[in-house]
């Protein structure tokens, strides 16, 4: 990714605010859920590897090349839970944008910089995160979120207000305004958007509908 290419990245990131985390989700179904999610106004999607299941590593790369290929760069795709660096060289090699972890790995962040990606570690600590920024995070991922509270957040960014938080993990439609408040640039979102039962119907009107319930709000 060249730069110009990661700082359109990242100001349309800033503009749209929001993630959604497509974990589990069949090869046959990750389009027309990548489409669904798209045609409720959200930009960006991330697409798990599995830790307890290695051999899926591949098959997770090639939902993440489904989806690039598919939506033709409309939708912006990473790859999650990125902890390996053979994940990493599969993310990279299937067109992956983003690299997100749930750890701050200081060798995936550096290797996500030299690939030319924009790279996305899992930090809970203010050391943790300032030391990510440091070693090039382009953002980093509060992670869990879901643990903290708002008023742990905006006791974070009241002195560290240069980093660009991202706040993964307990957001839904009815916090987001005030989670955004705290001063994160953006969120993470699963559940609030990706409804289990909906995927297994093929409800892709659902997900739109629970998309479009957060992005306008962004």
């Amino acid at each position: 990714m060249t730069t110009e290419k990661q700082n359109a990245f990242m100001q349309g990131f800033r503009e749209s605010k929001i993630i959604a985390i497509c974990r589990g989700i069949a090869e046959t179904e990750i389009v027309n859920v990548a489409t669904a999610l798209y045609e409720g106004g959200i930009r960006f999607m991330e697409v798990p590897f599995d830790q307890s299941k290695p051999e899926t590593n591949k098959d997770t790369a090639r939902k993440i090349a489904l989806v690039r290929e598919a939506m033709d760069g409309k939708m912006h795709v990473g790859a999650g839970t990125t902890v390996t660096e053979a994940q990493l060289k599969l993310a990279v090699d299937a067109g992956a944008e983003v690299i997100v972890a749930p750890n701050m790995d200081e060798a995936i962040i550096t290797k996500t910089k030299e690939a030319g990606l924009i790279s996305m570690p899992g930090c809970m600590t203010p050391s943790e995160m300032v030391r990510a920024y440091q070693l090039g995070a382009d953002l980093i991922k509060l992670f869990p979120a879901s643990v903290t509270t708002v008023k742990m957040i905006k006791e974070v960014l009241v002195p560290l207000s240069n980093l660009p938080l991202v706040c993964f993990g307990g957001v839904t439609a009815d916090n987001f305004k005030e989670i955004m408040a705290t001063g994160v640039i953006g969120v993470g979102v699963a559940g609030a958007v990706l409804k289990k039962d909906a995927i297994a119907a093929k409800d892709y009107a659902t997900i739109t509908a629970l998309a479009k319930a957060l992005s306008v709000q962004a």
